[in-house]
């Protein structure tokens, strides 16, 4: 399955792309299709990939205790993995398929290849990321409170 560049453009990026850079995306990005309880992250595990979620939705879950603690579920247009892409720190939460899902890669090392041509595909990204994060917290709920928590890595 190829990247569905108009979503792309229409719900992330939010402004129109060229040609050349909805090629550069395409270029960029991976689409992965994730069977239901397939894990996507591991807690822990060294990071560097960001998910988007495309279609379907994915729970997170995070060690609270020695126990697993489910924090929330996120769908279309959710960020996974935002924290270890910007940092390359550990995953400081699990990610797994609650359905068969649709999800797009981006690397960090494949990033690199959007920075040098073109700083506003850069920044449309990086604005989604932050309204992302904002809208969560102005939603916030008991759930949702855990799951910014792992986010920041408030809770450790």
């Amino acid at each position: 399955m190829k990247i569905d560049i108009d979503w792309l453009e229409q719900q992330i990026i939010k402004s129109p792309l060229s040609e050349t850079q909805k090629m550069q995306w395409a270029d960029t990005m991976q689409t992965v299709t994730v069977a239901k309880g397939e894990s996507i992250v591991r807690e822990g595990e060294k990071g560097g990939t960001l998910y988007l979620v495309r279609s379907g939705s994915v729970d997170i879950f995070q060690q609270m205790d020695a126990k697993e603690q489910h924090l929330g579920t996120l769908g279309e247009g959710a960020l996974i993995g935002e924290i270890t892409f910007l940092s390359d720190e550990a995953a400081t939460a699990s990610a797994t398929a609650k359905e068969e899902s649709v999800l797009y890669r981006i690397k960090r090392t494949d990033f690199t290849k959007l920075i040098q041509p073109s700083a506003d595909m850069v920044f449309s990204l990086f604005t989604y990321m932050l309204l992302y994060q904002s809208k969560m917290v102005h939603q916030c709920n008991e759930d949702q409170v855990k799951m910014m928590s792992f986010m920041t890595g408030a809770h450790k």
